[in-house]
C-alpha cells in the first residue's frame, strides 16, 4: 500500500499489477477475515466483542491527531498540500465536528475512519454471525453494496453541506470487502457446525475451486494489461471507489489462489518482515500517510525526477519497518519487565 501511494516507476508497476484491484480489497478483506476468527476464539472463553469497540476507539484517536497534526503543517509549512485541508481552513468549527464524527475527511486520510466504522458496526454483526446469522448478515450486506452502485451514498450526502468529503472509498460498497472476509472466514473456521452456513468451505473444497480461480486470475491479468488488445471493461466494473462487480470477483479468485498456497507451501509467504509490521499496523498506517504527505510536500523537480522518486518509498518503507521494530522491542516481556525496574528504582 505504501509503494502505491508515492509517485514514480515503484508505483506505475505494483498498482493493481495482479489484475482489477488493489492492495486496499486485501487490508479489508483480511481485517474481516482476522477479526471473525478473533471473535469466534474469544466467544468460546466467554468473552464479548468490547475489544473492537476498544480498537476502534483507538485507531479513531489516530485518526484525529494525523489530521490535526498534517493540517497544521501543511498550513504554516507545506502550502503544497494545503488545499487538502481547505474545507477545514474554511469551516473550523463544522469541520471539525464532521471530521470527529467521520463524515468529513481529507484525501489520502480516508482508510482509517472507514475502518472504524466497520469495527464499530463489527462488533455487533460479528457475533451474530459466529451465533449462526451468517446468511443475513451477508445478505444485507450484499444488497448495500448493490445499492451502492447506484449512488446510495451521493444520496445520503445530499443532507450535508457541499464542502463535505467522506473520502473516496465508498463505504456502502467497502463493507461488503470487509464482510465478505469475515462470512468466509465463518464458513471456513465453523463449517457445518454454522447453522446459517448454506455450504462448509472446508480445504477440499478450496482445492477444487482453485484450477477455475487461477485461470480466472490469469485472464483479470492479460486483461488488465492489454494482452488481448481489448479495450479495458466500463468503469461500472472496475470501480474501485464503489468495488464494481468485475474487480470483486476478480480479487476473491485472487484470494483462492493465495489460499491454496498458504495451505499447501506457506513458507513461500512467511516473512518475518511483514509480521513485524502486521503486528503494529495501526502505527505503521498512520506514519505511513504522513510520509506520503511530506513526500508530495517536496519540490516537482524532486518528486518527479531519478532517483528521488525511487528512493523516496524504498527509505520510508525501510523507516516504517524499523519503526515497527523499535515498537516491538519495546513491548517484548523483559524489555517492560527492565523499564519497569528502573522506574521502581
Amino acid at each position: 500500500m505504501t509503494l502505491d501511494h508515492f509517485s514514480g516507476p515503484i508505483s506505475h508497476v505494483l498498482y493493481q499489477c495482479f489484475g482489477f484491484f488493489s492492495a486496499a480489497e486485501g487490508f479489508f478483506f483480511l481485517s474481516g477475515f482476522v477479526g471473525m476468527l478473533a471473535v469466534i476464539s474469544k466467544s468460546a472463553r466467554g468473552e464479548n466483542s468490547g475489544w473492537m469497540q476498544r480498537r476502534a476507539c483507538r485507531i479513531w484517536i489516530y485518526h484525529a491527531l494525523s489530521v490535526l497534526a498534517l493540517a497544521l503543517a501543511s498550513y504554516f509549512f507545506f502550502p503544497r498540500v494545503a488545499h487538502f485541508f481547505r474545507a477545514l481552513y474554511e469551516h473550523p468549527f463544522s469541520g471539525a465536528l464532521f471530521s470527529a464524527l467521520l463524515v468529513h475527511t481529507p484525501e489520502w486520510l480516508d482508510v482509517l475512519p472507514l475502518y472504524v466504522i466497520l469495527l464499530l458496526v463489527g462488533s455487533f454483526l460479528l457475533p451474530g454471525i459466529a451465533r449462526g446469522h451468517l446468511k443475513l448478515v451477508w445478505g444485507i450486506s450484499f444488497l448495500l453494496w448493490g445499492l451502492s452502485q447506484i449512488s446510495l451514498r451521493s444520496s445520503i450526502l445530499q443532507i450535508f453541506p457541499g464542502w463535505v468529503y467522506p473520502g473516496f472509498f465508498d463505504f456502502f460498497s467497502w463493507q461488503f470487502v470487509y464482510f465478505s472476509g469475515a462470512a468466509l472466514s465463518a464458513l471456513w473456521k465453523l463449517g457445518s457446525q454454522n447453522k446459517a452456513a448454506f455450504f462448509p468451505l472446508q480445504n477440499s473444497t478450496l482445492d477444487k475451486i482453485f484450477p477455475a480461480a487461477l485461470l480466472f486470475c490469469l485472464f483479470c491479468f492479460l486483461a488488465r494489461h492489454s494482452f488481448f488488445g481489448l479495450p479495458q471493461p466500463p468503469e461500472f466494473w472496475i470501480s474501485k471507489e464503489h468495488v464494481g462487480a468485475l474487480r470483486f470477483l476478480n480479487f476473491l479468485a485472487f484470494a483462492c489462489v493465495i489460499s491454496f498456497i498458504v495451505r499447501h507451501k506457506s513458507s513461500w509467504l512467511d516473512f518475518s518482515i511483514c509480521r513485524t509490521l502486521g503486528r503494529h499496523s495501526l502505527e505503521v498506517y498512520a506514519l505511513h500517510a504522513i510520509f506520503v504527505y511530506l513526500w508530495m510536500a517536496t519540490p516537482p523537480q524532486v518528486q518527479y525526477r531519478f532517483p528521488f522518486h525511487v528512493l523516496a518509498p524504498v527509505l520510508c518503507c525501510i523507516a516504517l519497518w524499523a519503526t515497527a521494530k523499535i515498537l516491538e522491542r519495546q513491548n517484548k516481556p523483559g524489555h517492560k519487565q527492565a523499564h519497569a525496574g528502573h522506574a521502581q528504582a
